[in-house]
């Protein structure tokens, strides 16, 4: 996972500085944040993403078909290609193109404060300077960047392997459980570590993971209380 993270969070970060770059030398003539500008860097933080999540995509349709623990070897349809294509448009179009405005809404927030600051400070407002100030900006970027990174590839593996998962079942008429796997240590969520107790589900059922219902690690309905930086996978088996 971390080889397709390292890269996406990198281009992330490339993608902010730009950004904020672009909009600081642009201050102290429009004195503003252009809309125009926001919606380019939108656009290409959604095609970075479209970028990364396809391979995150790709790699857990290819594990999750040697992880399924069934009493009979499957029998693997070459049509996974298709399936791929297929869960890319879907995740794009689902969660991922609203992920990346978000994500680009953030680093207009983060300027949009320091503009705010500075027009509601005593001295006298100076473009000059808070074009300066909104360059300070960068230096959250690569914590941003990695923060993005992690939990966008990791949810976009986790709808993958379900999704693959599904699929392993229908072509050999298998019916599936999944179970909730976390990872324990220090950085573990407590309502994440207890769900190594939590039974197995149907394939098609919902964790309940504190007071959230989710389908799996990574699922938006559980909030970014539960997402952000999730190392939780699932794991699954034929049911008996």
């Amino acid at each position: 996972m971390r080889a397709v993270e390292g890269p996406f969070a990198k281009a992330v970060e490339a993608e902010k500085d730009r950004y904020i770059a672009e909009a600081s030398a642009n201050f102290p003539i429009t004195r503003q944040l252009s809309d125009i500008g926001f919606d380019t860097h939108a656009g290409n933080m959604a095609s970075i993403a479209a970028r990364y999540d396809g391979i995150a995509i790709r790699l857990a349709l290819k594990e999750v078909q040697g992880g399924i623990k069934s009493s009979r070897p499957l029998q693997r349809k070459e049509d996974w290609e298709k399936l791929w294509l297929f869960l890319i448009r879907r995740w794009i179009t689902e969660f991922g193109a609203q992920r990346a405005r978000e994500t680009a809404a953030t680093t207009r927030s983060d300027m949009q404060r320091i503009i705010q600051q500075a027009l509601s400070a005593e001295e006298e407002f100076n473009p000059v300077q808070v074009a300066a100030r909104l360059l300070r900006v960068q230096a959250l970027s690569a914590y941003r960047a990695d923060t993005i990174a992690r939990t966008e590839i990791h949810g976009a593996m986790m709808f993958a392997s379900e999704e693959g998962a599904a699929k392993l079942g229908r072509d050999n008429g298998l019916v599936l459980l999944k179970a909730w796997l976390p990872v324990h240590d220090e950085r573990t969520r407590s309502n994440h570590a207890v769900m190594s107790s939590h039974p197995p589900v149907p394939l098609d059922g919902d964790f309940r993971v504190g007071s959230a219902l989710m389908k799996r690690p990574g699922d938006p309905r559980g909030g970014a209380a539960n997402c952000i930086n999730c190392r939780c996978v699932l794991t699954y088996r034929e049911e008996e």
